[in-house]
């Protein structure tokens, strides 16, 4: 043996040793490029709508979800709101007829006349049960597990500063929920600049740290002194003020009356759910004509998450949606 093997037959374990983490780190790096080359692979050749649904505890959920959802919307249907599929909802009925297969809510959207009909309508209607929101106090999920608790199989209200829940279970593990949102009819001369002013400003507050009240109230102070708004219909709708796409998403532009109106149903999960008119046409604005692609956003979904981040907290199991 030469001289030069001996070194490297001695000095081999103890490379080993001083430069594990080098090892470990190209290690690392050539599982990423090989993942990498899976992902560009899947967007080339697979069609993400024929992706298959979920399996096991989310679809389980996701069922539920749908059963509840098209139930409330029974109840309401006597009070002719014109309410529609928004959101990741509507994407996944235009991609999956259903859920995307990781989601786990449906959310629908109304305009502001008819949001407030809504509010009334959920305070009187002896089939829910309205909860006072202004006096919230503490964890917001820990909130809505104690009046889940308080209210066992009912259908309660939940009003947020960015959107109105109905939910119905027994605690916070087993609940379902459906989420209601507000659009505003914008007043035909406010130009896009005022707009975007006033989206900087309310987006401003709401980011730092206040009560519901405080946000409740800011809103109906300042709905009609932004003089934006109306409550008749115009040929432009945006999200309004308590509506989670305005403060949490950039901007993407206005739709048009004849975007949303009139109204018509599409698939979801094998049953009808009213949608806008020119359901593309709004997905292509909110998401890019990317949305029919392979999404980069595969992951858990993001009530999950808070979820979780709760039951870890009062020590709880976790729910497990993860499926291989």
């Amino acid at each position: 043996m030469s001289i030069k093997q001996t070194i490297v037959k001695c000095m081999g374990p103890l490379y080993k040793v001083f430069f594990k983490s080098r090892i470990e780190n190209r290690r690392l790096l050539k599982k990423i490029d090989d993942l990498n080359y899976k992902i560009d692979y899947l967007e080339h050749h697979f069609d993400i709508g024929q992706m298959k649904p979920a399996t096991g505890v989310l679809r389980e959920f996701q069922l539920a979800e749908v059963e509840f959802s098209k139930y409330i919307l029974d109840l309401l249907k006597p009070y002719n709101l014109q309410m529609y599929l928004e959101g990741g909802a509507l994407l996944g009925a235009k991609r999956h007829k259903g859920f995307i297969p990781w989601d786990d809510d449906i959310d629908i959207a109304m305009s502001r006349a008819d949001y407030n009909k809504l509010l009334h309508i959920l305070q009187t209607d002896p089939n829910f049960v309205w909860i006072d929101t202004t006096q919230k106090t503490g964890y917001y999920s820990e909130y809505y597990d104690k009046l889940i608790r308080a209210n066992a199989n009912k259908n309660i209200v939940i009003r947020t500063p960015t959107c109105m829940h109905v939910y119905r279970g027994t605690c916070l593990r087993d609940v379902v929920n459906i989420e209601f949102f507000a659009n505003e009819f914008l007043k035909e001369d406010v130009t896009e600049e005022q707009y975007l002013a006033f989206k900087e400003k309310v987006t401003a507050f709401v980011h730092v740290p206040h009560t519901w009240k405080e946000l409740f109230d800011y809103y109906d102070e300042n709905w009609e002194a932004c003089n934006l708004y109306s409550l008749e219909p115009t040929s432009r709708i945006v999200p309004g003020m308590d509506n989670w796409d305005f403060t949490e998403y950039g901007y993407h532009g206005f739709r048009s009356y004849d975007d949303v109106y009139p109204l018509t149903t599409i698939e979801f999960e094998g049953k009808e759910f009213p949608c806008p008119h020119k359901a593309i046409d709004i997905l292509d604005r909110e998401y890019g004509k990317t949305w029919r692609n392979y999404p980069k956003d595969i992951g858990i979904p993001h009530t999950l998450i808070d979820k979780n981040v709760y039951f870890k907290m009062i020590g709880e199991p976790l729910i497990d949606y993860k499926e291989f």
